[in-house]
């Protein structure tokens, strides 16, 4: 199938960076594997958002964003079809602070998931920490990444 320049007009791909700043934040991606046969027609309807079909044999699995964000338990965020996560591995967290890379061709859901995604931990006044949208800067020195602007308030002192 051979795509035309204005198809590649209509959709274009869209793309959000999610960056966990505290001590701790993590995220990775783990598929589950749904028995669709095992579900009621309601069921169907309500986890069509979620279920998405491999290619190769047909199973359906669900895509889950399971996030550690200085919580007691973890947290899990069942990622919709029409969004895609790239997650950095855990070494590059650790080591570079990598942010999660949301992409989409529709941009009212991408950015729906992203404040979804924020509201598990809202940014902190105090202490900056949270999660939080940023933008991807190519510099000389590599890859920069620049956090959107939130007010922090300063400690008083005795």
């Amino acid at each position: 199938m051979i795509s035309t320049e204005a198809e590649s007009t209509k959709n274009p791909l869209h793309y959000l960076n999610l960056r966990f700043m505290g001590v701790g934040f993590r995220g990775y991606i783990i598929k589950k594997i749904v028995n669709v046969h095992k579900l009621s027609k309601e069921q169907k309807k309500l986890a069509s958002r979620w279920l998405d079909k491999s290619e190769h044999d047909g199973t359906s699995f669900i895509r889950v964003l399971i996030l550690k964000l200085g919580q007691s338990a973890l947290t899990a965020y069942p990622i919709p079809v029409g969004v895609t996560v790239y997650c950095p591995t855990d070494q590059q967290q650790q080591a570079d602070n990598q942010p999660l890379l949301l992409t989409s061709t529709d941009y009212k859901l991408l950015t729906s998931v992203a404040s979804e995604i924020k509201s598990y931990k809202i940014p902190d006044v105090y202490k900056g920490s949270g999660v939080f949208l940023c933008e991807r800067l190519e510099t000389e020195k590599g890859e920069q990444y620049l956090n959107e602007t939130t007010l922090r308030k300063v400690i008083k002192k005795k």
